[in-house]
Order: structure tokens, then sequence, then C-alpha cells
């Protein structure tokens, strides 16, 4: 076969469009710009976007397809990013989470503190030796006493 000898192969199509698949994971832009120039750039190779997006191989434009494939996915990831609410700030919404996460925490140590409060309360009563005679002793004297007490204290109260 006589001419130039091929310098889009297979295989340099396949080397092309794994490059190209991995455009929007690195951040750069999925444009015929961009693959012409990190082509040229990678494999020295200066192609134009004709030949890129045009050859065939099996019937299958493998660099096509696979530009296509990029596309989709940036388009993707670049829905995802946009806002929830395109009424609200980006920013107003940002500082309502992070307002809404520094009460999260707050409110956790709260939670920790007061556990840790009842869990010593806890254990400080069920190690404490008690004599449960004397308890009951304490109740059936202490009780009277004190209900006597507050009343007292109420009819003064009163008489004021």
């Amino acid at each position: 076969m006589s001419g130039r000898k091929e310098v889009l192969t297979e295989q340099l199509a396949r080397k092309i469009a794994r490059m190209i698949e991995r455009f929007p994971d690195a951040g750069i832009p999925v444009t015929w710009d961009s693959v012409i120039a990190h082509t040229t750039k990678r494999f020295g190779v200066k192609l134009k976007r004709n030949a890129l997006s045009q050859k065939e191989f099996d019937g299958i434009k493998i660099i096509a397809d696979a530009f296509r494939g990029a596309k989709g996915v940036q388009n993707r990831i670049k829905n995802d990013s946009i806002p929830k609410y395109k009424t609200a700030a980006r920013t107003v919404l940002q500082q309502r989470i992070e307002l809404l996460e520094a009460k999260n925490i707050e409110l956790k140590e709260e939670l920790e503190l007061v556990r840790a409060q009842q869990l010593e309360a806890l254990d400080s009563f069920l190690n404490t030796p008690r004599d449960i005679h004397a308890l009951i002793e304490g109740l059936s004297t202490s009780a009277p006493i004190d209900e006597i007490a507050r009343i007292r204290q109420v009819k003064n109260s009163e008489e004021k």
C-alpha cells in the first residue's frame, strides 16, 4: 500500500478515548479544543476535530463515543453542583448549614455531660452500702417532723 502511514491507529484511538473519559474527574472541560490540545501534548500527534470525531474502527467511532460519554458525565457533575434552591443564595444556605451543625455539636456535648453526671450518680448509688433498716427508721421518724415543720411555715406565712 502506497501513501502516507496512518497516524490515528485503533490503539492510539483507544488511548485517546481513555484520556477523554478521565477529563470530568480531572476537572478538565470536555471540549474538542481541549481534546486536540491534550492529544497533541500527550501523544505528540496534531489531529483535527474532524479526524478525531469521524474516524471509525470496525464501524465504531471510538473517540466520538468516549467524548459523548464524558460530556454526559460532565453535565451530570455540573447539575449536581447547582444549588437545590435557586431562590436562595448558596452562601445563605451554607451559613444555615454551618449554624445547624454547630448547634448539633453543642447539643451532643451537653448530652455527653448529662450522661456522665447520671452515670456518676448511678454508680455512686449502686456502690454505696446502705442498711435498709436504718433507711426505714429514718423515713418513719423524719417524715412526720418534716411535715409538721412545713405546715407551721405555711400557717406563719398566711398570718403575715
